[in-house]
């Protein structure tokens, strides 16, 4: 027999046993298929997971050499942003809240199963009145995580990964019938955008848009050229776009040739997303890339390449990325180094301002589809993600449509 320390969790849908078989069911199969999309884009496939389904959720012990930043906090905001997904998308009965509770100690093996500390702990954080309160508290959040002392003194503590201590509340587990009391550390992301049911609180609002605008006339300009650079476009852009298009496009040709290129990457962000009416929220789900029209991506994309003679915009992108298959979330950290997002698929992604830097030191960089004012927010690198792919699934799938450029 061995003693092991292992890093455990547990997660547990809310309302489970209220709902009907039918919806038990479905809402297994759901959330089976959310814990294996966030831990495959984690990094820590659940296929290496010694794992216990409980009815209402599951009991993980984790492989010895599990990353725990990537647990913590990646995991985390990836089970996160697509219980936002699945919970818009679906009526209150079939909508999943989930308590997740995380902690290490020792373990071993035992006749009915796993025995030690580390199971013990575990449901006792899992099943908690804090946890509990925090999903009540915050009806618009989607998850609460609640982590144990050791957790946190060994990966929040660091300060690596994003993590930072002000990001979690210090919680007592006082539970004098099973004579158990210990600290406890309670994180709950924002929950934006939440789903809309009666007694939801409203919604939070984004950040206005920092930047200054109208921008002025763009003013000509001398422009290198190459051979193989696109033609010229029109100086306005088609017809089928909306007033407000037309001038942010307008904007970024403006933002260009000033050399604003962070004001200019921004505004093809906010162009993006205002033309699938994501504006309110930043940013782009999946399914919504269906909606930017084909026409906007051509002008825009004009604008950079005659910019940059052809080294930036969604064309370059496309011929960058056309043997990535397939193309979804467990790709994106190898669209991020290809595109010159990252130097190497594990890299932190850097604050905008950092990140912008970058720019010169190769790869079709530009536009980034990045939104600088969702950063305030817990959930933005998932956020950028998803309208990252979401762009190019546009993208891929207008093949054979000629560019605009």
């Amino acid at each position: 027999m061995s003693l092991v320390e292992r890093f455990v969790i547990g997660v547990d849908i809310q309302g489970f046993s209220g709902r009907g078989t039918r919806e038990q069911v479905e809402l297994q199969r759901a959330l089976d298929r959310m814990l294996d999309d966030a831990a495959e884009s984690a990094g820590v496939s659940r296929r290496n997971w010694e794992r216990r389904a409980d009815g209402d959720g599951e009991f993980a012990v984790l492989p010895a050499d599990v990353d725990l930043l990537a647990m913590v906090r990646g995991f985390v905001n990836e089970l996160d942003i697509r219980l936002m997904d699945h919970n818009e998308d679906h009526s209150p009965k079939m909508r999943i809240r989930l308590r997740v509770a995380m902690h290490t100690d020792v373990l071993t093996d035992g006749v009915l199963g796993r025995a030690g500390p580390a199971p013990i702990v575990l449901a006792r954080l899992l099943d908690s009145a804090p946890v509990r309160a925090a999903l009540k508290e915050q009806p618009t959040a989607h998850l609460a995580q609640i982590i144990s002392e050791p957790v946190y003194l060994k990966v929040v503590m660091s300060g690596l990964g994003g993590l930072r201590p002000s990001q979690f509340a210090k919680v007592l587990v006082d539970l004098p019938e099973k004579d158990f009391h210990q600290t406890a550390y309670l994180y709950v992301p924002t929950g934006f955008p939440a789903p809309q049911t009666e007694s939801s609180a409203a919604r939070p609002k984004p950040p206005s848009f920092p930047f200054p605008v109208p921008l002025p006339k763009r003013t000509p300009a001398a422009t290198l050229r190459t051979e193989s650079a696109p033609a010229a476009v029109e100086e306005s852009p088609p017809p089928e776009l909306t007033a407000a298009l037309r001038e942010r496009v307008s904007q970024v040709k403006a933002a260009l040739m000033e050399r604003q290129l962070e004001l200019a990457d921004t505004l093809t962000t906010l162009a993006v997303v205002d033309s699938a009416d994501r504006g309110r929220a930043g940013w782009l789900r999946m399914p919504d890339g269906d909606q930017v029209p084909l026409e906007l991506i051509s002008a825009l994309d004009a604008e950079w390449a005659e910019y940059s003679c052809g080294v930036w915009g969604f064309h370059a992108q496309v011929l960058r990325l056309a043997d990535l298959k397939p193309f979804g979330r467990r790709e994106f950290r190898e669209v991020c180094v290809r595109l010159g997002w990252r130097a190497e698929p594990d890299e932190v992604a850097l604050p905008y301002p950092s990140f912008g830097s970058r720019a010169g030191q190769g790869g079709p960089f530009y536009p980034t589809l990045r939104n600088p004012a969702r950063e305030a927010f817990a959930e933005w690198h998932h956020e950028w993600e998803s309208t990252v792919l979401s762009v190019h699934a546009r993208l891929r799938a207008r093949e054979g449509t000629t560019w605009a450029t």
